[in-house]
């Protein structure tokens, strides 16, 4: 039986950007094909893939859309900022420019996206250590200033891909139970806004992500 005839309880739509080149592909085909291509094309415009898991007794269905990091593309991309629950802000650790740039693509996603977004940084291609421009302190200390939760993926290696997803989807999880409660508790809400107003306690990484 293909995905598409599962059923599901929830959507949840995982948003990946970041510069041309850093493997935000290769990451997506891992996590939902276990393949790894070595030379992948660059994506043009949005590439769709779907995935369902099981996690807390529900079944979620997980749409990701891997955008393109070209300028000439900018424009579609945006336009998806607005229906993602969650978004990875992806930069390699071979490649200073990639790490510089996530300032400015957190600049354009706080611009055109829901505030309530749970946002994740990155750092991908850890398997090329010998590589490396970009420290895991470096990394770590943006995702603090930043608000961001943080990983250091490798697509090669298939290493904390999986540890980052399943982090989004318990945060989110946790946020549809406390958001469907207050429903519960105030039928007349308007439910546009409980989403904005519910209140969330962030859960520590060691507790959401177990891998």
């Amino acid at each position: 039986m293909t995905e598409q005839y599962f059923e599901f309880d929830y959507l949840l739509r995982i948003i990946l950007v970041g510069d041309t080149g850093i493997g935000k592909s290769s990451l997506l085909l891992r996590y939902t094909d276990q393949e790894f291509q070595q030379n992948l094309l660059p994506t043009i415009g949005i590439d769709f893939r779907t995935k369902i898991i099981e996690q807390m007794g529900k079944n979620v269905k997980l749409q990701f859309w891997d955008t393109a990091g070209q300028e000439r593309f900018r424009t579609i991309s945006r336009n998806y900022y607005r229906g993602a629950h969650a978004i990875f802000f992806v930069y390699d650790i071979t490649d200073r420019e990639s790490f510089k740039r996530i300032e400015y693509w957190i600049n354009e996603v706080e611009q055109n996206s829901p505030p309530d977004i749970i946002r994740v940084l990155i750092g991908n291609k850890s398997d090329l250590n010998y590589k490396r421009e970009v420290d895991f302190d470096e990394g770590k200390e943006l995702a603090r200033t930043q608000g961001l939760e943080f990983f250091e993926s490798s697509a090669l290696e298939n290493r904390n891909i999986e540890c980052a997803i399943n982090y989004v989807v318990k945060m989110w999880l946790r946020k549809k139970e406390l958001e469907e409660k207050y429903q519960k508790q105030n039928p007349q809400a308007n439910p546009i806004l409980s989403d904005l107003t519910v209140p969330i306690k962030k859960k520590s990484l060691l507790q959401l992500c177990q891998c």
